[in-house]
This record gives structure tokens, sequence and C-alpha cells, in this order.
């Protein structure tokens, strides 16, 4: 099993209204796409594979993304009494059937999108969707 390359990015979440950044209009889903490419600059070779944020933060993409009321962004990483969802993955697609909302655990990584507007999974490259994971533990404005 490979070792799981980490880097923590902070940004201000005080600076975005509505998805966008209020001096410039950029939106958050913007700003993650830096931090994939600043994580692949420094690391060469690998791309990032997972978004690990907190509820408030996810909620941000959502609105950044201009996602639909109904779809919720991650998967809950909740730890302790109700459910593990690293020791068991399919929790949270039990869980979707009593639930109001879609889940949305990926959305396209940086690196996916062509010139042409299209988009490619390069699996010899190792490029993949990015997975969202909730971890409520992480402090607002970290990711």
């Amino acid at each position: 099993m490979e070792k799981e390359i980490i880097e923590t990015y902070a940004f201000n979440p005080e600076d975005y209204y509505d998805g966008r950044r209020k001096s410039d209009g950029k939106t958050f889903r913007d700003e993650v796409k830096v931090f994939e490419r600043d994580f692949h600059q420094r690391h060469s070779g690998d791309y990032a594979l997972n978004l690990y944020a907190n509820s408030a933060t996810m909620r941000l993409l959502e609105k950044s993304c201009g996602a639909a009321s109904f779809l919720s962004y991650g998967m809950d990483l909740t730890q302790g009494g109700a459910f593990d969802a690293e020791q068991d993955p399919q929790i949270n697609h039990a869980m979707e059937e009593y639930s109001r909302h879609i889940f949305v655990y990926g959305i396209d990584s940086a690196y996916m999108e062509r010139p042409d507007g299209s988009v490619v999974i390069d699996e010899e490259a190792g490029i993949f969707p990015l997975t969202l994971l909730i971890d409520n533990s992480m402090h607002n404005g970290t990711v």
C-alpha cells in the first residue's frame, strides 16, 4: 500500500459570498483547482485524489459549482458511535435511500479538463475525479 501524501491548504471563508470570492468573483471551485495544481507541482507525477474538508467548506464548494439544492457534496467520515465510513464505506450509500438529497462524492479534477472542453479520466497518468470527503474535525478554512 502506498503512503498517502497530504497537503493542507488554507483560505478565508469570509472572503466568499455565494461561492465566489468577494474581491474578484473567482469561484471557490477555481481556488480548489489552484490547490490541485500546487499539489501536483510539489509532488511531480502525483495528482490529488481526495479533498477533505468540513461540512461548511463542502457547502461553499456546492455553491461555487452552482449545485442544485437537492445535491449534497461529500462522503461523511463521521467517526464514533453512529458509524465509521472508513471501515464501512457502503454506509453512505445505505443512508442515501432515506435522504432527501442526492450525494455527490466526486467532481472533475483540474487535470481532467481538455482544451476542447471535454473531460477525460487518464488511468495511466493517475488522473481521476477528485473524491469529496467530509471530515468535521477539520477547521473551517482548510482543505
